[in-house]
């Protein structure tokens, strides 16, 4: 069990995204992670959990799987978010892995805004590429 503290350089949050984006294999094809862990790991299994329903407060939040959140308008890309806005995207079908470290210290004030504002980012670079 773990409640925090992982001690990660930014290139080992991108291996991280990675092994996900190539289905739980390493860069050398070794599989580490079964694929249908990870399949099932970033696809929600309960309507509460989809990404673009309405809350209770009206707000359209992410859907989410085991640790990945996934974005409103989901294009097969999901994301790891840490707390002070650390970030993992994952875009399999771009072939792209963003991996971004931060301390921001307003992240518990306004860190809906910044996610949001950071897969708009991140979509728009995978989709440039």
């Amino acid at each position: 069990m773990a409640a925090g503290g992982l001690n990660a350089v930014l290139r080992d949050y991108a291996r991280f995204g990675l092994l996900y984006m190539n289905e739980g294999r390493n860069y050398r094809g070794e599989q580490l992670v079964p694929a249908q862990w990870v399949h099932d790991s970033v696809t929600p299994d309960q309507p509460y959990l989809m990404p673009g329903r309405k809350d209770a407060l009206g707000k359209i939040p992410f859907g989410y799987g085991y640790q990945w959140w996934i974005p409103v308008e989901p294009e097969g890309d999901f994301c790891a978010v840490g707390i002070y806005g650390q970030f993992i995207y994952v875009n399999p079908a771009k072939h792209v892995v963003i991996a971004k470290t931060s301390a921001y210290p307003n992240y518990n004030i306004d860190g809906q805004k910044v996610k949001d504002e950071s897969m708009y980012v991140f979509q728009a670079i995978a989709n440039a590429l």
